[in-house]
């Protein structure tokens, strides 16, 4: 993938245009960390490179429209053998101000990648620590040792959630080196579309009538998405739908189980999109019943749009008061039965429940996109400032 010119940016925030930052992250094709590094790049005043060690895709395809460089390592195979060598050679030769890592992935290679080449300022972002997994991996001693032995090698580690500090503390991360900064969302970007609510729905040969529940994010246990389906099968027939935007390890098994319920013809697979606006906005409603989340990026979003939802957790919203009715807040697991009378009960109602015009007031003063940005820049600029 060749970069393009960074884009023009905002005014100088402390003089961080002069600042150039590189990040580094797994890849760059679909979900909430991948998205949430494209909108704050987009924001902040530093001078930026996004590296992706694995792959592309749609999330690294939209940055490089909107005029951010991007750099694909391509690190498969023997190729990882190498990774921190090639990084730090990479770091070396466009001498960044600051590294800031993404993902499990990207703390193991660019962590030391960065100390190879002498950065002045290393900054790691969690995204998913979960109280018995990170990214899907259970924890073992040897992970979370590994994990701390990296964390020392940083300037400070950045929790998208109170509730992620909470469980960086609980893995020994002292908490003078934990600053929170709540991750960011752009919600004009994702106010309802009725252009696109009828293209996205065009596309999936649904008609105006059909009723469209969601389900968004990776396809991976912890999203527990065949809650969903083994819930819905009764539900679903012509003119009720459920669509799935989102890749992942159980993505063919998932496929196995709507075929076996014999649902498969009401089931669409939408895959990675970089289109999560529109996608919600074609939707009626939105089901989360992920019981493990560091923030509820996919949730946030839909109350964002307008759209009803039903989730188990989004620790983002346990933090607000006064959201709508549109929003239900489902119990935590509790069995295979219950889980989805609970699930078919809530899509019940909020069928019933129309669309609300905008965000919810106190999700755009918490989350709001801009100052999620500003935020990081100031960090930056801090830890700048200390090592003089």
């Amino acid at each position: 993938m060749s970069a393009l010119p960074v884009v023009p940016s905002p005014p100088a925030r402390d003089g961080l245009a002069d600042v150039r930052v590189v990040h580094v992250i797994t890849s760059l094709t679909t979900g909430g960390a991948e998205r949430q590094l494209e909108l704050l790049v987009g924001r902040s005043s530093a001078t930026s490179l996004t590296v992706a060690l694995y792959e592309g895709g749609p999330v690294a395809d939209s940055m490089v429209a909107a005029g951010h460089r991007v750099r694909v390592l391509g690190m498969d195979g023997w190729r990882k053998l190498v990774a921190p060598l090639r990084l730090a050679l990479l770091l070396r030769r466009l001498r960044p101000d600051v590294v800031h890592v993404h993902l499990l992935s990207a703390q193991l290679w660019g962590i030391p990648a960065a100390r190879l080449a002498r950065v002045p300022v290393v900054v790691s972002s969690e995204h998913s620590l979960m109280d018995d997994t990170i990214e899907g991996r259970p924890h073992t001693w040897w992970l979370r040792r590994l994990y701390r032995l990296l964390e020392r090698a940083t300037t400070t580690t950045v929790a998208v959630s109170a509730t992620t500090a909470d469980r960086l503390r609980r893995w020994g991360v002292p908490a003078e080196r934990i600053v929170v900064s709540d991750n960011g969302i752009d919600f004009d970007a994702l106010a309802f579309d009725d252009v696109a609510r009828h293209r996205v729905r065009a596309e999936l040969g649904l008609g105006r009538t059909d009723r469209v529940i969601a389900v968004v994010g990776r396809l991976d246990p912890v999203k527990r998405v065949d809650v969903v389906l083994r819930a819905l099968a009764p539900m679903l027939r012509d003119g009720l739908v459920l669509v799935v935007a989102g890749t992942g390890s159980r993505a063919a098994e998932l496929r196995r189980l709507a075929d076996d319920l014999g649902i498969d013809r009401h089931v669409r697979w939408l895959g990675a999109r970089g289109d999560m606006a529109a996608v919600l906005s074609a939707a009626d409603v939105l089901v989360s019943t992920s019981a493990d989340e560091t923030f509820g990026m996919a949730v946030v979003e839909a109350v964002g749009n307008g759209l009803p939802v039903a989730y188990v957790e989004a620790p983002a919203l346990d933090e607000l008061t006064d959201l709508p009715d549109s929003v239900e807040h489902l119990p935590a697991p509790q069995g295979a039965r219950a889980d989805e009378e609970s699930v078919r009960d809530a899509v019940r109602r909020l069928l019933t429940r129309p669309r609300r015009p905008g965000a919810p007031a106190a999700l755009v003063e918490r989350y709001g996109a801009d100052g999620a940005a500003q935020r990081l820049d100031d960090l930056y600029a801090t830890l700048l400032r200390r090592r003089g």
